[in-house]
């Protein structure tokens, strides 16, 4: 007994990441696709080795769960050309993770909300050999949501 206790203890010391209650990328869409607004505002940042207007931040507007604007924070610009599908919906964020999982990547950290299961901070290692090519996301600005 004093064993098991012993294990479970060095097992939730060693957790490394926040406690969201939610660890499952199944259960924050399940979440999301129960509580999340059809329109919403929100802005995100990308965490790659690439140049400053494919990092943002990046406010994105979102309309009966279309994607009708995606403004940088900083300048106010529009996003442009083949930057639009840097920058995806909360569904989109979704899609990424789902995708790192199904191709196998090396490594996977994400951390979601506990009130609405949105992907609010993580990072992607596709390959453990290889160099620049990892991407993560953090949600600078929560969803807000809009009519």
């Amino acid at each position: 007994m004093a064993f098991v206790a012993v294990a479970l203890l060095a097992a939730a010391c060693s957790n490394t990441g926040p406690i969201t209650g939610i660890d499952d990328l199944a259960d924050a869409v399940s979440l999301w696709n129960d509580l999340g607004p059809n329109s919403y505002t929100f802005a995100i940042e990308r965490q790659c080795f690439c140049a400053s207007e494919a990092r943002g931040p990046v406010r994105i507007t979102v309309i009966n769960g279309q994607i009708v604007a995606q403004i940088y924070v900083d300048s106010g610009a529009s996003v442009t050309g083949d930057a639009l599908g840097w920058f995806p919906d909360v569904d989109g964020l979704f899609d990424v993770l789902r995708d790192a999982m199904n191709e196998g990547a090396h490594e996977i950290r994400v951390t979601y909300n506990p009130a609405n299961g949105v992907p609010i901070d993580f990072w992607i290692d596709y390959s453990e050999n290889t160099a620049d090519e990892e991407l993560g996301f953090i949600v600078t600005e929560s969803v807000q949501p809009t009519s």
